[in-house]
């Protein structure tokens, strides 16, 4: 065996065991996890997590390793523990413990996640899509009427239809949507609560690929049902997402500013981008591609109902297009000091 292949076999061996001990790591995380709870102690110990990365830079500095590498490594180990804590609590919570739930549009994204989510609390879940079985359709076709929780994860404007179809006969459970976009659903909201139906409206600020909530945004939307909010609410009561309340009225009117821009922005850097991509990189490049990379390969159905069913998107595209004129202007006319004032003002917003 050659040097190389020796060196390599003992990288491997190392790697090995590195992955060994984030294993070990992780288990012992779970197991801290379940003290805090005992002791009911928030999951997210921030000033602990200063303390973790601070050992970890000054064990780095001691045996010669690049700190910035070695806080990379106890970063992704920490969020996977805060990860596996979060889904422990969401088991033994059981929130949903002896309880129906039915997911319409489950075998999309989102809806597989929350499926698997609703699954994790402990309900019996089943989902009603069309692209889902014969017996699974079935199944959730009968529970619907009784289902303790019923979770529409269909578009915005499909779902408002579901809803004006469900007045007549409305579902007994909690019902509550997920939509990006809520002006199509308004109508349909209280047309379902006049006929004695239970509403809730939310909002995951979140994708399907999401596994740690820490960093994550939910939007519970005011209906006017206190229950069934409560009920929605308790759901991420032992995660660590932020709840986040708004008005249903108001809901949109955030989002323009929140998806419609940041989606605008995205893509139409993406369409900027030259047929023919530079061989070249940067940090800011790179970074952006990235991003803008994830926005456009994302649903085009859900996109363009976030741009187009907000009636407050006009403004925010108007903001996006008058900013880019600014920048324009300041550079055609060799206005260094305009420039300069545009770079300051981004300052401020940001």
């Amino acid at each position: 065996m050659g040097k190389l292949e020796i060196l390599r076999d003992r990288i491997g061996d190392l790697d090995r065991e590195i992955l060994t001990r984030a294993a070990e790591r992780i288990a012992l995380a779970r197991a801290a996890g379940q003290l805090k709870r005992e002791a009911q102690r928030p999951i997210v110990d921030y000033a602990q997590e200063r303390a973790v990365l601070d050992r970890a830079r000054a064990a780095a500095a001691e045996v010669g390793l690049d700190g910035a590498v070695a806080e990379s490594i106890v970063v992704s180990l920490v969020r996977a523990s805060v990860s596996a804590q979060d889904r422990d609590s969401v088991r033994r919570a059981s929130v949903g413990a002896g309880k129906t739930a039915v997911v319409v549009g489950g075998e999309g994204r989102m809806g597989r996640w929350f499926v698997q989510f609703l699954a994790d609390q402990g309900y019996s879940t089943g989902t009603l899509d069309v692209r889902a079985s014969d017996e699974e359709n079935a199944w959730a076709r009968q529970a619907l009427s009784s289902a303790d929780l019923v979770i529409s994860a269909a578009p915005p404007v499909a779902t408002a239809a579901l809803y004006d179809e469900w007045a007549a006969h409305p579902p007994s459970g909690v019902i509550a949507d997920i939509a990006s976009i809520k002006t199509p659903l308004v109508g349909s909201i209280r047309r379902l609560q006049q006929a004695g139906a239970s509403v809730a409206s939310l909002h995951p600020m979140f994708g399907p690929s999401v596994v740690l909530l820490r960093d994550c945004d939910v939007v519970i939307c005011d209906t006017g049902d206190l229950h069934a909010q409560r009920e929605v609410e308790r759901l991420f009561s032992t995660t660590t997402a932020r709840v986040v309340h708004l008005p249903l009225d108001e809901h949109d009117r955030q989002m323009a500013d929140v998806l419609t821009l940041a989606h605008a922005t995205a893509i139409a850097f993406a369409l900027a981008l030259p047929e023919q991509p530079t061989p070249l990189r940067s940090t800011t490049l790179g970074a952006l591609r990235s991003l803008s990379s994830n926005v456009v390969r994302e649903s085009p159905d859900v996109y363009f109902e976030i741009q187009a069913r907000n009636p407050n998107s006009a403004q925010a595209l108007t903001r996006l297009s008058a900013a880019i004129a600014r920048v324009q202007s300041a550079v055609q006319n060799n206005d260094a000091e305009a420039f300069a004032a545009l770079m300051e003002e981004g300052q401020a917003r940001t």
